[in-house]
């Protein structure tokens, strides 16, 4: 019965901390200096809502080896502008980001070698909020 309260006790610390964690992960895994307009290379990448970025910088030599690697470039404000996957050296996908003045995302436009372009469009925050109070 002890071993089992110690499991319960030991689950419940894990889901507590498991939020936190994640976000600390998150954050230590941007480059440590970001340079807008310059790329930066993965081979992990995290997803922020709907925007993507990269895990641990890795050189490109490093990447470049791998099967799948990732790329991201950052504006002035350290947010991710462009991001592509690769495959064996070949973009799958390229997404761009656009942000409005207070920082939130109000468009990522994904772009796939063949296809149409796949435009998100999303109201910037104070829109959001000024739609909400008209309804």
């Amino acid at each position: 019965m002890h071993r089992a309260r110690a499991l319960h006790f030991s689950l419940a610390l894990l889901a507590l901390g498991a939020t936190p964690l994640w976000q600390v992960q998150s954050a230590a895994a941007r480059p440590e200096r970001i340079r807008a307009g310059h790329s930066y290379y993965s081979d992990t990448s995290e997803s922020n809502g709907l925007v993507q970025d990269i895990g641990a910088e890795r050189n490109y030599e490093e990447v470049y080896q791998a099967y799948s690697y990732y790329e991201a470039v950052y504006d002035e404000t350290e947010r991710v502008a462009t991001f592509r996957e690769y495959r064996q050296g070949e973009v799958l996908r390229t997404e761009t980001y656009r942000y409005a003045a207070d920082g939130s995302l109000v468009e990522r436009v994904v772009q796939r070698p063949g296809h149409r372009p796949e435009v998100t469009t999303l109201p910037a925050r104070g829109d959001a909020a000024d739609g909400g109070a008209d309804r």
